[in-house]
């Protein structure tokens, strides 16, 4: 059914057999999904071992620290340059630790993200995800009959975003027709990402930086303001 049928409630724009159904079955995705989810859950798993290993050795450097201080200022055993090895030492494990960190943390993005796929694709999102509630209106004319928003909606299947204006405009596609051509254009490019799983993969791990550093409003306002010079 078009998006600009009157006859019925129109189709939410850019949803559609095409946009809605990957190239793959969903078997064969599912398949794929598992494959990638176990070896990035086991690449998470030894970044948290190492990441341990590494908050021991930080301990252990800490302690030998202290015992040589005691021997410096109080034994007066040891002249002040022994420091200089476990606080080198130190420093460097500090550095080499929060990259681990780091590391693990978009480890786990990455199989958050292949774990919600699999989800969605056994129908089994609701709760997962972002449910959109901010965009509820109960006097759309077809909102809340296509359960557009909420937990368990077709916001909630569909939206990947990672900033604010990323869920707005996908909720301006479903509240809205669109013209035929925009809409078998937007088919078009789901087509394109659909097997571009690194890409999207990636998308995924790194956009939660941008959605927790990305201030849309200030930047606007910046892009917008007149000249400093």
């Amino acid at each position: 059914m078009s998006a600009a049928s009157a006859a019925s409630p129109p189709v939410p724009a850019g949803v559609g057999p095409s946009a809605a159904t990957a190239s793959a079955p969903a078997g064969v995705a599912a398949e794929r999904y598992r494959q990638l989810l176990a070896g990035r859950r086991e690449r998470a798993a030894e970044l948290a071992r190492s990441e341990r290993r590494l908050s021991n050795a930080r301990l252990a450097t800490f302690a030998a620290g202290v015992a040589l201080a005691v021997a410096v200022f109080f034994a007066r055993a040891l002249h002040v340059a022994w420091l200089a090895p476990p606080a080198l030492v130190f420093v460097v494990l500090l550095f080499v630790h929060d990259r681990v960190i780091r590391r693990r943390e978009r480890a786990e993005r990455a199989v958050a993200f292949f774990e919600d796929g699999l989800a969605r694709l056994a129908h089994d999102f609701a709760g997962r995800g972002e449910p959109g509630e901010r965009f509820r209106d109960p006097h759309h004319p077809y909102a809340e009959d296509l359960d557009l928003f909420g937990r368990g909606s077709l916001f909630e299947l569909l939206c990947r975003a990672r900033t604010r204006e990323g869920e707005d405009r996908l909720a301006s596609w479903l509240l809205a027709p669109a013209r035929p051509q925009e809409l078998a254009e937007r088919q078009d490019a789901v087509r394109e990402l659909t097997p571009a799983l690194d890409l999207r993969e990636d998308l995924a791990v790194l956009g939660e930086d941008v959605r927790a550093g990305l201030h849309a409003a200030a930047l606007r306002s910046w892009g917008q303001a007149p000249p400093a010079f």
